[in-house]
């Protein structure tokens, strides 16, 4: 393995750009979220192992950062690192790059699998033959290193605590 796992490749439409002539923020979401289900579709839990077993994925959390434009016609490659992994949840990191290469923004998302035979959904264990990928696939992302932004939730970072009064 020599980084992320590729997953998804999009072109920037006309509905998903705003008013400021760039990627909406909502928009990284969307592209974000097909990215997890191109992965899922990868590992095994793709429509038909859905309809089969009753299983899906739920998101649980996520933080999006946003770290350079992205424009109209671009083109946005997608990878995602598995960070951490248990019987029915995961967590993810994405990052969405531009052709160029920038960095354009990142996502941090927790997954859960969800059992929908049932009343209701409930938490349930990731199907044998999708937990056995998802773990191979966590075994070599865990030689990658962990992004340093990973695991750290939103803060305001303060240059100094007397320039800013409360």
């Amino acid at each position: 393995m020599t980084g992320l796992m590729p997953v998804l490749d999009v072109e920037i439409p006309a509905e998903w750009v705003d008013y400021n002539d760039h990627l909406n923020d909502a928009y990284h979401a969307v592209a974000f979220s097909r990215a997890g289900d191109a992965f899922m579709d990868r590992v095994g839990l793709d429509a038909a192992a859905r309809a089969a077993t009753g299983r899906t994925t739920y998101t649980l959390g996520l933080i999006i950062r946003y770290l350079a434009e992205a424009k109209l016609g671009e083109r946005l490659s997608i990878s995602i690192q598995v960070l951490e992994i248990d019987k029915k949840r995961m967590r993810v990191w994405l990052e969405a790059r531009r052709a160029d290469g920038v960095l354009a923004s990142t996502s941090e998302q927790v997954y859960m699998c969800v059992d929908r035979t049932g009343e209701r959904p409930c938490a349930a264990e990731f199907p044998a033959d999708v937990a056995a990928r998802l773990e191979a696939v966590a075994a070599d992302h865990a030689k990658l290193p962990t992004p340093l932004e990973a695991g750290q939730g939103l803060t305001l970072r303060r240059r100094s605590t007397s320039s800013v009064t409360p």
